[in-house]
């Protein structure tokens, strides 16, 4: 042995050292590429082919639909949707949902679109291949064998695993994006399919056999709509997974929402990715409540066309079936005989409510500000100083959003008033708590212009009539309601608890807590006359920026701390008003008294005085109000500024806070207001005398 020999020999690793795993090397990496690569040079007509039907829905769903067509259109659409599968309370959310992600920009809106689209694409095809392997997997146990295992494998193995591959194929974009959506969210469909099958009780499948079906027959007719509610569920779920995996689609290049919360990761941009992630969450559970199999369908519009298509020959049997199904709920439910009427001062209350709210009514088009404007004396220069100009409640530098609180109050109010005191048996919310309800929205929107500040450089800025107006016409509307409360006829589906709810004063602290940090916290932002870097964070800017060009390495590097450094800026360069400062609005005092007042109803429809059902039903119905001026208040200031602020110029998170405060003490009392319903008489002749028409109703009630 030579030198050069005995020099290699002491090289090498001994068999315990991990070095050694070297020699035995299996190249499973260059197996795959080598496999990857004869796919894409010999295959390259099936790869068209699988790419096809991908391509041709996104281009006809997404790009040529959905990017293209007006925003009120796609919502009105989706409002559709929920409306015909589920219910009209889904397509509303649908409807209220997605207009919301609209208002928040143009780009969200495109994003929102595309995002929706995407989803729908995906799960269209997981459907078209889930839904006949589940069935198939249900039926033939060797499919079934063959199938698990690769179930098993797309749901263990992470999607980074199989990405590279598709990109490779596809190249980046939505097509390569929803593939690899398909093989994450497709297995639930398959199992849920393959599991409802199954489900389905062998006795009914042979009786159906042993009349003489056939086995198609056996499937359409027995199997698929007994297995329906677990197909539908992994429908459900599938949609869930797609929506989830839009952060990996976006990595592989995929537009949508995804792809903006990724941006704003990249940049630490807080705002987007805020606003995108609220936008994502809506756009979520819209989707998830409409394709939910739950119960709420049987009111779609689809069931009621297809009763309507069975009974097109006899269509008095469709109300016949209508009736009996009224008959069966009524015998459930303790109904019978005919609504209570109108008690004394009940029919007063509503009289007393409707004078007031037409009174609001009229308010909106008066004069509400003059010589400057209120609201937008805070976000437009150009509005501090307007001589002789005089707005009205629903001009912009007039009431704005607080005078369209005012309108829709009256609105609904005089319908719920009217609507009670022509049909006792009205719908359930146009009743005596919900005229006090919209007037309690009304008042909140006229007390909040009233008593809100202008700007501390609008020197000229007075009110006018019609805010006083409102303002008295509100009142008058709550009282009425509330005196049409204490003497109307309800009583509750249930049995209320005749004890302390220690649960709703639990609430009403985390309310109160809200509701001050909401007050203390900036409602205003205001970065109109600051520049947003200051003379260091230039000469750091400029440093990054030279050493990226100079060293294209760190170019990511750079860019991510240039990012840091404007939002930095962002976040500490503006002047910030909360609501307790009269450069903002000032409405921080009253919203606390709000607040205290909602707490103190809240107290005592806890029980705290009081555990009898109707005196915590009034007192809930006042925490209701107290919550719905407070939303009022803080809603009309968001959207005031939203409607017509200059670049820079934004309402803050103290607003939103306020709202969810608000909406807290909504939420306290909801629950036991709902329960509550007019009661039944069952004597036809049941007296002209309204003071005896009370008693008896309110002994109805205590049976009840």
């Amino acid at each position: 042995m030579n030198f050069f020999q005995q020099a290699d020999a002491a090289s090498e690793p001994s068999f315990f050292d991990n070095e050694v795993l070297d020699q035995f090397l299996v190249p499973f990496g260059e197996w795959t590429e080598q496999g990857v690569f004869w796919v894409d040079n010999e295959l390259g007509w099936l790869l068209d082919a699988i790419k096809a039907p991908f391509q041709f829905l996104l281009d006809l769903l997404v790009t040529n639909f959905l990017e293209v067509r007006a925003w009120w259109l796609i919502v009105l659409l989706m409002f559709l949707i929920g409306w015909t599968f589920r219910s009209l309370k889904v397509g509303l959310f649908a409807l209220v949902s997605l207009s919301f992600c609209g208002i928040l920009g143009s780009a969200f809106w495109v994003a929102t679109a595309q995002t929706i689209g995407f989803i729908f694409v995906a799960v269209i095809l997981c459907v078209a291949i889930g839904i006949p392997v589940g069935i198939a997997c249900g039926r033939i146990d060797p499919v079934w064998a063959v199938v698990r295992p690769i179930l098993d494998a797309m749901q263990v193995v992470h999607s980074f695993v199989y990405m590279l591959p598709f990109i490779f194929f596809f190249g980046l974009g939505e097509t390569a994006a929803t593939m690899v959506t398909m093989v994450f969210a497709l297995p639930p469909l398959i199992r849920l399919t393959n599991l409802g099958i199954r489900q389905v009780p062998e006795d009914v499948v042979e009786a159906s056999r042993s009349y003489g079906a056939p086995e198609y027959r056996v499937l359409m007719d027995v199997q698929i709509p007994l297995a329906r509610p677990a197909i539908m569920t992994g429908v459900n779920q599938t949609l869930l997974l797609a929506i989830s995996m839009l952060g990996i689609a976006a990595i592989m290049g995929a537009g949508g929402l995804g792809q903006l919360m990724f941006r704003a990761l990249s940049s630490q941009d807080v705002a987007a990715g805020a606003a995108a992630g609220l936008a994502f969450f809506l756009v979520a559970v819209t989707l998830d409540r409409i394709s939910q199999p739950t119960e709420s369908s049987e009111g779609s519009l689809l069931n009621h066309m297809r009763t309507a298509l069975a009974n097109r020959k006899n269509p008095e049997d469709a109300f016949q079936d209508a009736d009996a199904l009224a008959a069966e709920e009524a015998q459930e439910n303790n109904y019978g005989g005919h609504p209570a009427p109108i008690a004394a001062k009940e029919s007063l209350g509503l009289k007393v409510a409707l004078t007031g709210a037409v009174l609001g009514l009229i308010s909106v088009f008066l004069t509400w500000g003059q010589d400057a404007g209120m609201v937008t004396s805070h976000s437009r220069f150009t509005d501090l100083d307007l001589p002789g100009a005089a707005f009205s409640g629903l001009d912009a530098e007039g009431g704005s959003f607080f005078g369209v609180m005012v309108l829709i109050a009256s609105v609904v109010a005089i319908l719920a008033t009217v609507v009670r005191l022509s049909r006792p048996d009205g719908p359930r919310y146009l009743s005596a708590d919900g005229a006090t309800l919209a007037a309690f929205l009304g008042l909140g929107g006229a007390l909040g212009y009233l008593l809100m500040s202008p700007s501390p450089d609008a020197v000229n800025y007075s009110n006018g009539i019609g805010v006083y107006v409102a303002v008295i016409g509100m009142l008058i509307a709550v009282a009425g309601g509330v005196l049409a409360c204490t003497d109307a006829p309800y009583a509750p589906h249930r049995p209320v608890a005749n004890k302390l709810e220690t649960h709703k004063l639990f609430g009403a602290v985390i309310a109160i807590a809200m509701l001050y940090v909401g007050t203390i916290s900036g409602w205003s932002f205001d970065q109109r006359d600051n520049s947003v870097l200051s003379e260091a964070d230039v000469a750091e800017v400029a440093r990054l920026t030279e050493q990226a060009e100079a060293i294209p390495a760190m170019a990511a590097q750079n860019a991510v701390e240039i990012s840091a450094i404007y939002n930095a800026a962002r976040r500490f360069g503006k002047e910030i008003h909360d609501s307790w400062n009269d450069a903002g609005p000032g409405l921080g005092p009253w919203l606390m008294l709000l607040g205290l007042l909602g707490a103190g109803s809240v107290i005592l429809a806890a029980g705290a005085r009081q555990t009898e059902q109707h005196y915590k039903w009034r007192w809930s119905v006042l925490s209701m109000g107290f919550g719905v001026s407070i939303v009022a208040m803080a809603a009309a200031w968001i959207g005031s500024l939203a409607r017509s602020s200059e670049g820079g110029y934004l309402s803050g998170i103290g607003a939103f806070l306020v709202l969810l405060a608000g909406v807290f003490f909504v939420s306290s009392g909801r629950a036991l207001v709902n329960e509550f319903f007019r009661i039944e008489v069952f004597d036809d002749e049941f007296g002209e005398d309204s003071s005896e028409a009370a008693a008896e109703a309110d002994s109805v009630a205590e049976l009840v």
